[in-house]
């Protein structure tokens, strides 16, 4: 049949290696407040396209090497023992190698290792570890900000314990009556959640885009482009000194204006943009702070930024410090439609940490002025939730980009 379906006789040899899941921003929202789960770590991983980066968590551990020479060619000569240590990385060690493509896709080259020491074993009188091994290598290609789980990364515990009489309980038949036996199976599943942001693209131009006279296929070649004749100057005036052109400079990222939010309206939060009004060149990056001000226990921050997508482009999206402001890792989620201007953002506390009150950031957002006018940022769908996942009103803002 076709690759999309499987015939009758395939299915006794149907594996786990034959299915693929998708998992969607959403439910990697709903995983990440689930109350059986619990955020361990929540490392970021900076790196340059087509270079490898390396992230190790936990400790290490030495290992006996060594080698042995016999006591051969004389009298008297022992045997030599040469006994070296060497470390190894036991814990989480991740290697990523990211590469960069057009239409903010990125490939991932992961290699992902979870060792633990299970036990130890006496050889030649030294104590060696045994390593308990989890291996995953593999690419995957993934838009900006779609979420790739890795699951099944399993560890079972079986516990059994004997409390009762000492004596009485080893008894046959009597432990029955004088001895309770508790019997306990702990599975638990480590799941690793990547998620790609594009820092900062490839920035090309019409100018960039060109096209180029190179010639003919036999005979390749860039012809010049012929200046335009200046005009001589009529008798009697002197020609006035051509002016050199400007160096172009490029803008460096504006940092929001460190003014003080408006006050909320009475009796429910307000969601503001910081700075209000932002002018830029073309070519331009600069950063937004949406900010929460009136909050009251808020747990999770779902939004949508409305922008003009001819004008502006999402460079990235950066945790602002008010959902963290005790210290607390923040799961930001986010899905870019930069085809029709629609920045859909989720920022969640961990599980069992509360919420928090107050005022401040939620995310920072980087654009780029790609083109020039104007265009508003407006907070289409918003929102706020306790940490009962009850949703709490806020009211939108909005904010003015001009580009020239």
């Amino acid at each position: 049949g076709t690759p999309n379906q499987i015939n009758l006789n395939r299915i006794g040899n149907l594996n786990a290696t034959d299915f693929t899941v998708t998992i969607p921003p959403a439910s990697a929202t709903a995983l990440f407040s689930d109350s059986s789960v619990k955020l361990i770590q929540n490392p970021q991983i900076r790196a340059v396209d087509g270079q490898k980066a390396s992230l190790k968590i936990g400790d290490r551990v030495p290992v006996a090497t060594g080698s042995f020479q016999p006591g051969i060619g004389g009298v008297g000569i022992n045997p030599l023992v040469n006994t070296q240590f060497q470390y190894l990385d036991v814990g989480v060690n991740i290697d990523i190698t990211p590469r960069v493509h057009a239409g903010r896709e990125v490939t991932l080259k992961v290699m992902l290792d979870i060792s633990s020491v299970t036990s130890r074993v006496n050889i030649g009188g030294i104590d060696q570890p045994v390593i308990g091994q989890r291996k995953i290598e593999h690419e995957i290609r993934l838009k900006e900000g779609e979420v790739n789980l890795l699951g099944g990364i399993l560890e079972e515990q079986d516990i059994k314990s004997l409390s009762g009489i000492p004596g009485l309980a080893q008894v046959p038949l009597l432990k029955y009556l004088f001895s309770q036996t508790n019997k306990e199976h702990k599975e638990n599943e480590i799941v690793f959640a990547l998620i790609p942001h594009i820092v900062r693209g490839q920035e090309l131009s019409e100018l960039n885009q060109r096209a180029l006279q190179v010639g003919t296929a036999s005979a390749i070649e860039l012809r010049r482009v012929n200046r335009p004749a200046t005009p001589a100057p009529a008798p009697g005036q002197t020609m006035a000194p051509a002016s050199q052109p400007a160096a172009p400079t490029t803008a460096p990222p504006a940092n929001p204006q460190q003014t003080s939010p408006p006050q909320a309206a009475a009796g429910g939060a307000t969601f503001v943009f910081d700075p209000a009004a932002v002018n830029q060149k073309v070519g331009a990056t600069f950063a937004v702070n949406v900010l929460l001000t009136g909050a009251q226990n808020v747990y999770s921050v779902p939004l949508q930024v409305s922008y003009d997508p001819k004008i502006l482009q999402v460079v990235n999206i950066s945790n602002g410090g008010f959902l963290s402001q005790d210290g607390q890792a923040v799961a930001l989620v986010h899905r870019d439609d930069d085809q029709g201007g629609a920045l859909q953002i989720t920022a969640t506390r961990p599980p069992g940490s509360g919420g928090v009150s107050g005022q401040g950031a939620v995310v920072t957002l980087t654009f780029l002025a790609k083109a020039s006018g104007q265009s508003q940022l407006t907070i289409s769908r918003g929102g706020a939730r306790d940490p009962a996942m009850q949703a709490l009103p806020v009211a939108g803002g909005v904010a003015t980009v001009n580009v020239r």
